[in-house]
């Protein structure tokens, strides 16, 4: 059911995925006085195919007349969405020219407050075209060892006979490739740097957020160019991407209330702070105040004075994925005093949010169980457990934000037993589960599944429903699952909706 009151925030997502395009949705759900305005998703394209830009472009003028704010993804707006953003043959012209619908919103209307974020272009350190250009299946980890060799060539840290012996290996595996990406690269950055440019004036607030990261390489020479574009700019350039949207949204609802909640930090290994985590380039720490920051809260000194409590499972060290073997970081958690203490802050009717980044890729089911035990998993202000550390941090303040402002509503609720399902049941367990055990008899792999509700799909969600009543009984025993998707037709990413037993709401 639509909302036809309250103050109009306008939602262009990064893509059409579920992360970027039903999680926000669901967050502002039940927000009696706000209305979350996202475009049809026939608008939006399908991962590597993007959408009409008029289409895109007609949807902003139309919603954003009336709007009291617009969060937008400048790559949606410049590319069509994150993986077009890696692949177009698009001009400078072309770009500045929609990079310019901007300016014609704020002169239609001069209230309009616009929140954008716009990234860093990747380079992953693996070959694979899944998400890439053809070329990079056979050449991706020498373009990102190419661009790793010439920061640290750069830096001084390798000599120039090494770095020549390395390029001259390099160059022979890359061949042409290289300069068809190097060549977009250039193109991304300078519209970034002109994105930069509007910040202040067009673009009430900007992040730019690095999708995939590491400490050296083209993204990291990247980010230091557009640091000398941004000067004194109050603009931050963090690990993130699929999480900005809700994160934004965030901000957006804190600076309409006039809040800016602070967020006090616990982790569960105190040395875990300074995990560099899997896909990005700074410590955890760091991350974890950029997030607090971009959502428009605070970082407080003293439990005491915060709103919000964020508790952070993570190791000592030596992160691994999800389905990976823990090394000795994991062992030097307690978690079951840490999970003691949440639940005295809830029981002492604190706000306590879970970010559970202690794998890369999937909620600790460890962890989770111990939240269950104590009777917490519909207690918690948030909870997140999916992909990178970042998605799951911001995931789990946005959730926190809202809850400050609506409470514990149904909607609430419920994206809760999705984070269960999903981040726990789905990235956790059940994804590596059929892709091990299913697939190869059905003559299908990781990366090429039978359609968005082939016989993957059916498996996934017998899987996912046998697991949860086993797992978290309580969860399973009060939500079933309503739709479960594989929306990209492969298996990392899974698009899963639940009801509450007894009810038969539609998805809205």
């Amino acid at each position: 059911m639509k909302k036809t009151s309250g103050q109009q925030i306008v939602l262009l997502p990064l893509d059409e995925r579920p992360c970027n395009y039903r999680f926000p949705r669901r967050l502002g759900e039940e927000a009696n006085d706000l209305r979350v305005v996202l475009p049809d998703r026939d608008i939006l394209g399908n991962k590597k195919v993007p959408p009409e830009w008029v289409r895109v472009a007609a949807f902003l003028r139309r919603t954003c007349k009336e709007a009291t704010a617009l969060v937008l993804s400048v790559d949606m707006l410049l590319y069509g969405g994150i993986i077009p953003s890696r692949l177009h043959h698009l001009s400078e012209a072309t770009l500045r020219e929609r990079l310019s619908l901007l300016k014609e919103l704020k002169e239609e209307n001069p209230a309009l407050k616009i929140y954008a974020f716009a990234l860093v272009m990747r380079c992953p350190r693996y070959s694979s075209a899944d998400e890439e250009p053809d070329y990079y299946a056979d050449c991706g980890k020498e373009i990102f060892l190419t661009g790793e060799a010439e920061h640290k060539h750069k830096l001084g840290l390798i000599c120039e006979e090494e770095y020549a012996a390395l390029r001259s290996a390099l160059d022979a595996k890359t061949g042409a490739a290289l300069g068809d990406y190097l060549a977009r690269r250039q193109v991304n950055l300078k519209l970034l740097c002109e994105t930069v440019a509007l910040s202040g004036d067009v673009i009430d607030f900007l992040v730019v957020p690095q999708d995939d990261s590491a400490p050296y390489g083209y993204t990291a020479m990247d980010r230091e160019k557009l640091r000398e574009q941004i000067g004194q700019k109050p603009i931050d350039i963090y690990p993130g991407a699929d999480e900005v949207g809700m994160v934004l949204l965030a901000r957006v609802l804190n600076d309409l209330k006039g809040k800016h909640p602070r967020i006090a930090v616990h982790y569960a290994a105190e040395r875990g702070k300074e995990i560099i985590p899997l896909y990005e380039d700074r410590e955890l720490w760091r991350s974890v105040r950029s997030q607090i920051a971009a959502a428009g809260c605070s970082l407080a000194e003293k439990a005491e004075d915060a709103e919000l409590l964020l508790y952070i499972n993570v190791p000592s060290e030596d992160m691994t994925d999800s389905g990976g073997a823990p090394g000795v970081g994991y062992k030097e958690r307690d978690l079951v005093h840490f999970t003691d203490l949440m639940s005295e802050d809830i029981r002492s009717h604190r706000a306590v949010l879970a970010a559970d980044v202690a794998y890369c890729n999937g909620g600790d089911k460890e962890w989770v169980k111990l939240i269950a035990e104590r009777g917490l998993l519909f207690r918690l202000a948030g909870y997140a457990g999916w992909n990178t550390s970042s998605n799951t941090l911001g995931t789990a303040i946005a959730e926190g934000v809202f809850y400050l402002c609506y409470g514990n509503t149904p909607a609430h609720e419920v994206f809760l037993a999705e984070r269960y399902y999903e981040d726990v049941g789905y990235c956790g367990h059940v994804r590596a589960l059929v892709c091990r055990q299913n697939l190869p008899q059905l003559g299908l792999d990781y990366f090429h599944a039978d359609g968005v509700n082939g016989r993957a799909a059916e498996i996934v969600r017998e899987e996912l429903d046998r697991y949860l009543a086993q797992l978290l009984p309580e969860v399973h025993e009060k939500y079933r699952l309503q739709t479960c998707e594989l929306p990209w037709n492969r298996m990392f990413e899974v698009s899963l909706t639940v009801n509450r037993r007894g009810k038969n709401k539609e998805e809205t």
